[in-house]
């Protein structure tokens, strides 16, 4: 696979490396592709959320399943241009639209911990807390950054999502969530740079009174 691929070169070139100048090698740049050989197998090395290439696959495949529904039931009646070139949209087809994103990635994502587009590349949304279902709160919290009308709210999403630690993006602190293998879902999970969620969080220091 692409997977295997990368990292099988990434490790010739740490040898090759090692061989000549006896330098270490740092792998982590290939941990999100090396995440694809893991699908369904859970213990994705070292960080059970390094499976950024996937969840955009998800994303992509998401959009594309809705689209295509859409465009077999309105077919061409989607939108229409008018005499001085202004794009009029079909109210009917854009209501459509946000009912089947609404079903996918809340209703079916808090049942079920997966989108079409997650299912079909091994991925499941999880609780922070203890790994379980979303559920529909969580589910709702995390399609909130969505419908915000910011056009730069993806890119903003796809930036936090890829340089935070968990890589949860907005929607997923809002939903208090992680997206994980398959594998990984239903239990704990330790996540490099996140606080251990079994663990009762810290208490603030008591400060002494003032002796007066």
């Amino acid at each position: 696979s692409l997977g295997t691929m990368a990292v099988q070169g990434s490790d010739r070139r740490c040898r090759r490396r090692r061989r000549f100048g006896g330098v270490s090698c740092d792998t982590r740049h290939v941990e999100n592709i090396r995440g694809m050989n893991q699908i369904g197998r859970g213990e994705t090395p070292s960080d059970p959320t390094a499976v950024v290439a996937r969840r955009l696959v998800a994303f992509l495949l998401d959009a594309f399943i809705i689209s295509i529904a859409v465009m077999l039931v309105y077919r061409g009646d989607i939108a229409s241009i008018v005499d001085d070139d202004q794009i009029i949209w079909n109210r009917s087809a854009l209501l459509a639209t946000l009912v089947l994103f609404i079903l996918n990635h809340v209703f079916l994502a808090g049942t079920s911990g997966f989108s079409l587009g997650k299912a079909i590349v091994g991925l499941r949304i999880v609780r922070r807390s203890d790994g379980g279902l979303p559920g529909l709160l969580g589910a709702a919290g995390r399609t909130v950054p969505w419908i915000i009308p910011i056009p730069i709210i993806s890119f903003v999403e796809l930036g936090v999502m890829i340089t935070t630690k968990g890589h949860r993006r907005i929607g997923d602190r809002i939903g208090r969530t992680l997206v994980v293998d398959r594998g990984d879902a239903g239990r704990v999970l330790a996540v490099p740079g996140l606080p251990d969620p079994s663990e009762p969080p810290p208490m603030p220091e008591q400060i002494d009174p003032i002796e007066g």
